[in-house]
């Protein structure tokens, strides 16, 4: 009988019971009490017969198995990798328990060789394949297909094909919304008769010639344009059909105007699913959406950074901000300070014209109204300005000042030392650390991971993905006024394009 080994934060152990619960409180079965970005009550791993589902309990941060959001529950694979709440991983390593043997009549030799061989068999299947545990097997070199959910797992079982393949098209975080050719790169393919193409383990194209090329077509697939990514993988098969199951996955997004568009019928919700929220027009923008919008923001600053923004628990939580920032009016506001921010932050300090304009949109949507201590565009304490001097150009005007002159000297000079003085002329990290002090930003920045380029996960403190999160959802929001029913305003570029 199969049981599971959890492993986590340097620990082992077995699961000792049908249900092993995570979460936040010391009552879980494995407990992570310092991680606030899993709830107190997060998942649970079930066992049910030979197979180990995981559930998500409708947690706050989610999660994932493997990079794929766990909607309801999902069935584990020996090595996968469960992410709770983006921060914390559990890898299940599913193992064989000794079953006592059956009596074997002394007189009946030969069963008792049979016997051993099928042992022995089975023993090696193991060794040359530790990713796949094989109960019962009969030699081991059998397609084990799990039909009754629709995946299919395939092993090398005997084949002495030595083929490789990479899946150079479509490219990783590529978004599918039409017909798109699968292509591959094939190393000694002189064995190889068939190329079968699986989306999250479920066959959905092959062909049978080379160059083994295969066309994705996302009408078809009309259930994966959810807002996630799902992994595109390549199983080749040899000329005796043995199957060899290629490491390399990509990950794409799907979209099908029919799936986006809302339809009259009554929408049967799903215990864990989080409505699309609605801008003040009442019109949807899809995660899909998102993802594209965050994306050509991001090539708006300079540096030649490489951000990962497709995290589905980092894209959700700014769908969900952006209702916050689609309200009308925000570009005629803007417009009465175009002069002083583009003066401060491009003239003056040389840094990206987007930026002054989608940190305040960010920040106050241009309302300088105080809001307990902090004022202006920016929403700055006096206290904070005067006490690092950021102020020094303003003479007798205060951030409070209806031209916004001085708020907008004090926030560039001050954004300019985060951004070339803390974090190497990264724009992103610096609007997520915006209100410390270069000392405490110098710090923030020491936490974080050697390749950043994932912004989500990288950042795991409250404070700077609220931050984050405000950034994007603002500056998508800004950009794109039509796709969130704002048909009175303009893109903010139209205010700084001059100066870029």
């Amino acid at each position: 009988m199969p049981n599971a080994k959890l492993k986590f934060e340097g620990r082992e152990i077995m699961m000792k019971s049908g249900v092993t619960t995570f979460g936040r409180t010391a009552d879980n079965a494995v407990a992570f009490p310092h991680d606030s970005n899993i709830s107190r009550y997060h998942a649970e791993i079930e066992k049910r017969g030979d197979e180990f589902w995981v559930i998500d309990l409708d947690s706050s941060n989610g999660t994932t198995v493997n990079g794929n959001r766990v909607r309801g529950e999902m069935l584990l694979r020996d090595g996968d990798l469960i992410s709770l709440g983006g921060t914390s991983s559990v890898v299940i390593e599913i193992v064989e328990t000794e079953k006592p043997s059956a009596t074997v009549p002394a007189t009946d030799e030969a069963a008792k060789q049979e016997e051993q061989e099928i042992k022995e068999d089975t023993e090696a299947v193991s060794k040359s394949s530790p990713m796949l545990k094989i109960a019962g097997a009969a030699l081991g070199l059998a397609v084990i297909c799990a039909f009754g959910t629709g995946i299919f797992l395939y092993t090398r079982g005997g084949s002495a094909c030595d083929a490789r393949a990479v899946i150079t098209k479509p490219e990783a975080n590529d978004t599918i919304s039409k017909e798109t050719e699968i292509e591959i790169d094939l190393t000694n393919g002189g064995c190889v008769s068939r190329a079968i193409f699986t989306i999250d383990g479920v066959e959905v194209a092959s062909s049978n010639e080379k160059p083994f090329t295969a066309n994705l077509d996302p009408k078809q697939l009309a259930d994966l344009s959810d807002g996630f990514e799902h992994n595109l993988q390549v199983v080749l098969e040899d000329k005796n059909g043995n199957k060899i199951v290629q490491p390399s996955l990509v990950a794409l997004a799907f979209e099908t105007r029919e799936i986006s568009t809302p339809t009259p019928t009554p929408e049967i919700v799903k215990a864990d699913a989080t409505p699309t929220p609605k801008t003040s027009s009442g019109k949807q923008v899809s995660l899909i959406e998102v993802q594209e919008m965050s994306k050509r923001l991001v090539k708006q600053f300079s540096g030649n950074f490489a951000y990962n923004v497709s995290n589905p628990q980092f894209l959700a939580e700014v769908q969900k901000k952006t209702a916050e920032y689609a309200q009308e009016g925000y570009f005629d506001r803007a417009a009465q300070y175009r002069d002083a921010i583009n003066s401060a932050y491009v003239r003056e300090q040389n840094l990206d014209a987007p930026l002054g304009f989608v940190l305040a949109m960010s920040r106050s949507k241009f309302v300088p109204a105080k809001q307990g201590n902090a004022e202006g565009l920016w929403q700055m304490t006096n206290e904070f300005v005067t006490a690092n001097a950021y102020n020094g150009l303003c003479g007798a005007e205060t951030l409070g000042d209806p031209l916004q002159n001085c708020a907008a000297k004090s926030s560039a000079l001050y954004m300019k030392g985060l951004v070339f003085g803390v974090f190497d002329g990264d724009v992103i990290y610096s609007a997520a650390a915006f209100g410390k002090s270069p000392i405490d930003a110098g710090a923030f920045k020491a936490s974080l991971p050697a390749n950043r380029s994932d912004v989500w996960n990288s950042i795991k403190t409250p404070q700077e993905r609220e931050q984050l999160v405000r950034f994007f959802a603002a500056g998508i929001v800004a950009e794109n006024p039509q796709k969130f029913g704002l048909k009175k305003d303009k893109p903010l570029s139209e205010l700084y394009r001059v100066t870029m």
